[in-house]
């Protein structure tokens, strides 16, 4: 074989090999670029179902959140509404409380008697003192009626009427009284503490 036959087919295998190594290189090349889309797709369908996922669990946050916002407004109502009727009821009984004088014991027991008549039993609280309670029997005994007039020990203030011939009794408190006008509290109240 001449040099040039040797020279020409070491060129040749030489070419072969190059075009071979850059057809497998090309090929490489095409399979990696094939492999890095195919990545890239499944990376962007996970992100988009990562997104929607993230985004369904934001909603989900926002909207318990809001009806937990909702539920404390409500309980915040309804705990300043049982506040202020509480408070109005303690006002109320004070001020009721403090107004059973004396005199208004006198009164009532007058009236009591006036209306109701015989066999009266009349508790005045034990607070109150033996000089009231001794005027009030001398205006019992003055009405000419059977009527008991004791202490009991078991009242605050107020007063306790029984009518044991008929099986009844009667309790004028401050708690009693206030609670009967709390029941007839003014619309306007009652438009204030229900206000939605």
């Amino acid at each position: 074989m001449s040099e040039n036959s040797l020279d020409g087919l070491i060129a040749k295998v030489k070419s072969e090999a190059i075009d071979k190594a850059e057809q497998e290189a090309q090929e490489i090349i095409n399979n990696a670029k094939e492999k890095a889309q195919r990545l890239i797709k499944t990376a962007e369908d996970e992100k988009e179902t990562i997104i929607n996922n993230a985004q369904q669990e934001a909603d989900e946050v926002v909207t318990k959140g809001e009806v937990a916002l909702k539920q404390a407004a409500r309980d915040v109502k309804i705990a300043v509404k049982n506040d202020l009727l509480q408070l109005y009821d303690a006002v109320f009984q004070a001020n009721i409380a403090s107004s059973f004088s004396p005199d208004l014991y006198a009164d009532v027991v007058k009236q009591v008697i006036d209306k109701i008549g015989e066999d009266t039993k009349i508790a005045l609280p034990e607070e109150l003192s033996d000089n009231v309670v001794e005027s009030i029997r001398k205006q019992v005994a003055e009405a000419e009626v059977s009527s008991e007039i004791i202490k009991d020990q078991r009242l605050g203030s107020g007063l306790s009427l029984s009518k044991t011939d008929e099986g009844w009794t009667y309790d004028i408190s401050p708690e009693a009284i206030s609670e009967l006008m709390s029941q007839h509290l003014s619309q306007r109240w009652l438009d204030i503490l229900n206000t939605k």
